[in-house]
């Protein structure tokens, strides 16, 4: 072909995606520059998540995008995931700020040249979307049979519809997210070790009741309840279970006294969250375990943008109802809190659910919900934090190439958290990670002390700093703060375990680190340390089988990038990590 010479059409099987915004033209009348910032937001958010799906966006028009994915399953994964994201955007606009999806997928072959893509089959995905309900999903009969692995969703048959300019009926499904739902659990199991009640001020915050009925309102109830647990933790004097332990009570029909006992505390609040529009009403209440009293209750009607004033007031109640004297510096602590934009504080919330899951796209989801909090609110502090752990944990499992450079940037935005905001332990505690894998071992350590102090009972901030301290060669130290970390939260996750297990493997105890890492309800973690430690052992089949599933679940891992990985101080856990690894047959 000629330099400059059209390109030749070419005709590949694709899955095509519409989504379409509804009400486009009510809402640019309404308001247009309002709508205009918001539709690019939402836009910009589709653009910069696609890639990671497979997918490419081809064309936007106005109110429209045209998306395509080298396959059905991938397609339908961002259909629901980007949905569940603007559903919950939704939660923190006002009626005339929403900005509401329809999306249609269709499989089949499209043509593609210079000007964009064509084909019968684009032109069924653009009038299946028009049959989606407002902020809904519908996907012909190709996508359905070819789409696999998504176990969070149920289709629903519509029948054949006759589409407009199409000769022959199609049969179309509606796309039923299923994630959102909570319903009723019985008690989870208890704990490896059963906790000993704390006497004196020991509190969970239990997760808000969504008494609305509608499941956006239960992504409300989750962040104010984090936010709550994350206010109360502040306080020194206070024992508070960790949001991880507390969330596995969410609609659980056991009695007071039963939680209590299974989370080893005192006292308990609950409460629930009622909306309508832009105004909640929350109610509260602080129980006794041992008698299943209720100390305290209070009710707050008011707008939504004011919930920051309510989580001030029911932090600082609680704290006085268990009879803790909090002195003036706390109090100045609280008051000097910088208040956010009520959009920013949603877009933070969610970006901190996605950021528990170690998952590449959940991670790159998150990023762009704290860059658009940013843009919004570029002093809140939290975003920043949030986006550093992002760039860190992408530097970690290589999903960037090249890696070295998400470092740098983690190290940066963790400064910039922390230099907005210094009286927040989050940034301190972004940066206490970023610095501990940058290898300066010090200004890590530094940075995790100054979070402890700030929150001391955060227990994830006290694993971390359990990790940075036996990275360090205080092992024993690191201990101590591992099981601290796993009395704060009982119900403790998987990670609070590999890090225990990293600590044995540090000693040389390969048999304890074996069995603690064996404790881990998903192993994905701690598949390094489990090959090396069988590996060590003599248990060559063993760590064959373990880095045959560590190649499954971490197919970017290479010997060559994970050397340059673990921040020990002391490189000699680091080489006996590397050696067993590659007695295992990991290149």
């Amino acid at each position: 072909m000629q330099p400059g010479a059209p390109k030749l059409p070419q005709r590949r099987l694709s899955a095509v995606l519409f989504a379409d915004i509804c009400g486009y033209s009510r809402l640019m009348s309404a308001n247009e520059e309002q709508t205009r910032v918001r539709v690019n937001q939402a836009i910009k958010l589709i653009k910069s998540l696609v890639g990671d799906y497979g997918g490419e966006v081809i064309h936007v028009a106005g109110d429209g995008v045209l998306a395509t994915f080298v396959n059905a399953s991938q397609s339908l994964k961002f259909a629901v995931d980007i949905q569940r994201e603007f559903h919950n955007q939704t939660a923190w606009a006002s009626e005339e700020e929403k900005i509401v999806f329809r999306i249609g997928i269709n499989l089949g072959e499209i043509t593609v040249d210079e000007t964009g893509v064509q084909g019968h089959h684009v032109n069924v995905a653009s009038r299946v979307q028009g049959l989606a309900p407002p902020g809904g999903t519908c996907i012909t009969d190709a996508v359905r049979q070819n789409a696999r692995g998504i176990d969070e969703i149920k289709v629903h048959s519509m029948g054949r519809k006759a589409l407009k300019n199409i000769p022959d009926p199609i049969e179309v499904f509606t796309v039923e997210d299923l994630g959102p739902q909570k319903p009723s659990q019985p008690l989870p199991m208890p704990p490896q070790e059963i906790p000993q009640v704390v006497t004196k001020h020991s509190i969970a915050v239990l997760p808000l009741q969504n008494m609305s009925g509608d499941p956006q309102d239960s992504h409300i109830c989750d962040g104010i309840t984090a936010d709550l647990i994350t206010s109360v933790s502040r306080f020194r004097d206070l024992f508070v279970i960790a949001r991880n332990s507390a969330f596995l009570f969410r609609n659980n029909e056991a009695s007071t006294k039963q939680i209590g006992e299974h989370l080893g505390v005192r006292y308990l609040a609950t409460g629930g969250l009622q909306r309508a529009g832009r105004k909640v009403r929350i109610h509260i209440q602080l129980q006794d375990v041992g008698n299943e009293k209720i100390v305290w209750s209070e009710r707050y009607d008011g707008d939504l943008e004011d919930i920051f004033e309510f989580q001030d007031e029911v932090t600082s109640m609680i704290a006085s109802r268990l009879s803790i004297e909090i002195n003036i510096a706390e109090n100045q602590k609280l008051a000097s809190i910088a208040r956010t934009d009520i959009q920013a504080y949603g877009l933070i919330l969610r970006g901190d659910e996605l950021n528990i899951h170690v998952a590449r796209e959940a991670n790159t989801m998150a990023r762009h919900l704290f860059e658009q909090a940013a843009e919004i609110d570029p002093i809140n502090a939290r975003s920043y934090a949030g986006m550093s752990r992002n760039h860190s944990r992408a530097w970690r499992f290589n999903w960037t190439h090249p890696p070295e450079p998400e470092l740098e940037t983690a190290v940066s935005l963790a400064q910039k958290a922390v230099e907005i905001d210094c009286s927040d332990s989050r940034g301190y505690a972004a940066l206490g990670s970023a610095c501990l894998y940058k290898r300066q071992h010090e200004e890590s350590l530094a940075s995790y002390e100054r979070a402890i102090e700030l929150n001391p009972n955060d227990a994830d901030v006290l694993a971390e700093m359990g990790h940075a301290v036996c990275c360090y060669g205080e092992t024993e130290r690191a201990v101590t703060f591992l099981k601290r970390a796993m009395r704060l939260n009982p119900y403790y996750p998987d990670w609070y375990l590999w890090h225990l297990g990293e600590a044995y493997f540090d000693l040389g105890d390969y048999n304890s680190a074996v069995g603690t890492l064996g404790r881990m309800h998903d192993k994905a973690e701690g598949l390094r340390m489990l090959t090396a430690s069988h590996a060590l052992l003599g248990n060559i089949s063993e760590a064959r089988g373990y880095a045959k599933e560590l190649l499954r679940s971490q197919p970017e891992f290479t010997l060559a990038h994970w050397k340059d990985v673990p921040p020990d101080r002391n490189p000699e856990p680091r080489e006996r990590l590397l050696e067993g690894l590659a007695k295992a047959g990991l290149k």
